[in-house]
């Protein structure tokens, strides 16, 4: 017996939309880390809350974390306040 396709449809309630980002994104952070080990890959995810709050997940440590950017390596902590500046410059 295969399982039933459901309708996507968006979630207008904001606490029921907030309670069901906190249980998917769990899902996604575990799948995430699931891929990084099965695969030996490093994995970076971004992910943005319903009330635009990013939300950055690296399964390995902070300090092998490294993003890249215009031939320049970035630590993570000049991402993150990249990151901020950017998402402000979203809203």
């Amino acid at each position: 017996m295969g399982r039933k396709k459901i309708e996507l449809k968006k979630i207008e309630c904001p606490k029921e939309k907030s309670s069901k980002f906190s249980k998917r994104k769990k899902g996604l952070l575990k799948k995430a880390e699931e891929m990084a080990v099965l695969c030996d890959s490093d994995i970076i995810l971004l992910v943005f809350s319903p009330t635009s709050k990013p939300n950055l997940f690296y399964p390995h440590s902070r300090d092998e974390v490294q993003l890249q950017e215009d031939d320049k390596v970035i630590e993570l902590g000049e991402a993150r306040e990249l990151l901020d500046e950017n998402t402000s410059i979203l809203r």
